[in-house]
């Protein structure tokens, strides 16, 4: 078994790079372009027992919502990313988001991240800085 994770999501908004603001519109007007994009897939069925995935939908279009992971719980603003093994999630790589617990004694719960970025953006705080596939 293993406890939840806090709320964090895996890249920040980038430096000068703006969000969406509060305006009614300032997703479609404001918010600077994803620069990276993860695609999450389960290797087994994510479920209460073996845990899943918590994502706080639409969180990547404000860069100051850190620490208010409790009231997007509190409002019911999460989907739960409950799925069968191999099926796929997408998203913006400043979404928030958090592992829930694992709730088995005797199961690992295996996922595969494939990050797609921009040729510019160098991940270094995730997953090391070599690539698995040689270039």
């Amino acid at each position: 078994g293993a406890n939840h994770q806090g709320w964090h999501a895996d890249g920040d908004h980038q430096k000068g790079s703006s969000d969406a603001g509060w305006e009614l519109n300032g997703w479609q007007s404001r918010l600077a372009n994803a620069y990276a994009l993860c695609l999450f897939i389960p290797m087994i069925d994510l479920n209460d027992t073996a845990g899943f995935t918590q994502f706080w939908p639409a969180s990547h279009r404000h860069r100051d919502l850190m620490g208010f992971g409790k009231v997007a719980e509190i409002t019911n603003a999460v989907w739960d990313g409950k799925c069968p093994a191999g099926s796929f999630v997408w998203y913006d790589y400043r979404l928030f988001h958090r592992g829930m617990p694992n709730q088995s004694t005797e199961t690992i719960r295996p996922v595969v991240q494939i990050l797609f970025k921009k040729n510019w953006y160098v991940e270094r705080a995730n997953y090391g800085v070599e690539s698995v596939i040689p270039s």
